[in-house]
């Protein structure tokens, strides 16, 4: 059968016949256009989205869930997503669970006190902070199972005490430390 073909093919080229009357003196060029319209994913592209801190004891799950959730964030702050329906929902359902709340001192010398709550539902994320008579922060990583608790009090101009706990389902870490800023 291949034989046959060959042949065929072998005869046609030498008769000069076209079977399939195309005139190629008024044949227009065949123009394959450009695609403007698919994003490119370039090699900085695939580094923020593989982790390159993978450890040896780290497991499949858990290296496919920081992929996931790397490539999920490029992904969603993106500028076609960020301005896109799914977008400005996001941001506005962001900005709807965010709540400051102040009492106001009693007194012209008393402290008055500052409730922020901040509630990052697509970043699983929960935070308050206080500030009156010390500076405090709650914040909790659904993610990660982690709660970071800090408290800072003035005890110089530029000088700070603070305390801090971390905790996530593996260990738990208390600090005391002096933080200044110049």
């Amino acid at each position: 059968m291949r034989l046959l073909v060959s042949c065929l093919l072998m005869m046609m080229s030498f008769s000069g016949a076209c079977w399939a009357k195309v005139d190629l003196r008024t044949t227009k060029p065949l123009v394959i256009p450009e695609d403007k319209v698919t994003p490119k994913i370039t090699k900085e592209d695939v580094a923020k989205i593989i982790p390159l801190d993978i450890q040896s004891n780290e497991s499949t799950g858990s290296v496919m869930s920081r992929i996931a959730d790397r490539g999920f964030n490029m992904w969603f702050n993106s500028p076609i997503i960020k301005n896109s329906l799914l977008g400005r929902a996001v941001e506005e359902t962001q900005e709807k669970l965010k709540t400051d709340v102040v009492v106001p001192a009693a007194t012209p010398r008393g402290v008055s006190h500052k409730f922020s709550f901040r509630v990052e539902a697509f970043q699983a994320l929960a935070k308050v902070e206080y500030s009156g008579w010390v500076k405090a922060a709650v914040n909790y990583d659904a993610k990660a199972s982690a709660t970071d608790i800090q408290f800072k009090d003035k005890v110089m101009n530029n000088k700070d005490l603070v305390v801090s706990h971390k905790a996530n389902k593996e260990q738990g870490l208390s600090m005391i430390g002096l933080a200044w800023s110049w």
